[in-house]
């Protein structure tokens, strides 16, 4: 998924992507776990990936540090309170589906800053990162060929938290005015 990574980025140089700080560094904690855990598990190939998407999500965060939004609201603290007690719990856990589904809540936890973003501001977001988003699991699923529930579960998560995004940034931007059409000479969007 590091390729989807590029325009997103090149998004957020050009203006036309503000992304969430908090959102930003909970994935980064995330991915960062999740590549200590796939390694200690012997994942393999695996890692390649991870290390990719860890890769990716420590540029974008390098990126919402100077071009970002928020970091450090009533709503990222709740967040970051709700994802170090979901981390606790799930390195704490020995049973792997309950680590999977704690892996799913986290998730959903540092990906609710976007969302809230997207509602308010739906031009600070970009589709195609999130679009990408939605290959990319689907295409892992096909490639893995195994169809049990523990491996199919987190890709399909993402898949759908993904398209979820896609939808809102989508219904949103036709909803709200874009910002250079209300006051063209401040937007920052241009």
């Amino acid at each position: 998924m590091l390729y989807s990574f590029v325009p997103y980025a090149k998004d957020i140089l050009r203006g036309r992507v503000k992304p969430a700080r908090s959102t930003r560094l909970m994935m980064v904690i995330l991915i960062t776990f999740s590549l200590l855990q796939q390694h200690s598990l012997g994942s393999g190939w695996l890692l390649a990936i991870t290390i990719g998407d860890g890769i990716g999500a420590v540029a974008i965060l390098l990126l919402a540090l100077k071009r970002g939004m928020g970091g450090v609201t009533r709503l990222d603290l709740i967040c970051y309170t709700l994802l170090a007690v979901n981390l606790i719990i799930w390195l704490s856990s020995s049973n792997a589906l309950i680590a999977l589904h704690l892996s799913a809540l986290a998730d959903l936890i540092a990906m609710t800053p976007v969302f809230i973003k997207t509602w308010k501001q739906p031009w600070t977001e970009t589709p195609l990162f999130f679009i990408l988003g939605i290959i990319a699991p689907l295409l892992n699923i096909v490639g893995v060929g195994n169809y049990s529930y523990s491996v199919l579960f987190f890709p399909l998560y993402i898949a759908v938290v993904n398209l979820f995004e896609t939808v809102l940034i989508t219904f949103r931007q036709r909803a709200v005015p874009h910002p250079a059409h209300l006051h063209p000479e401040s937007s920052p969007l241009i």
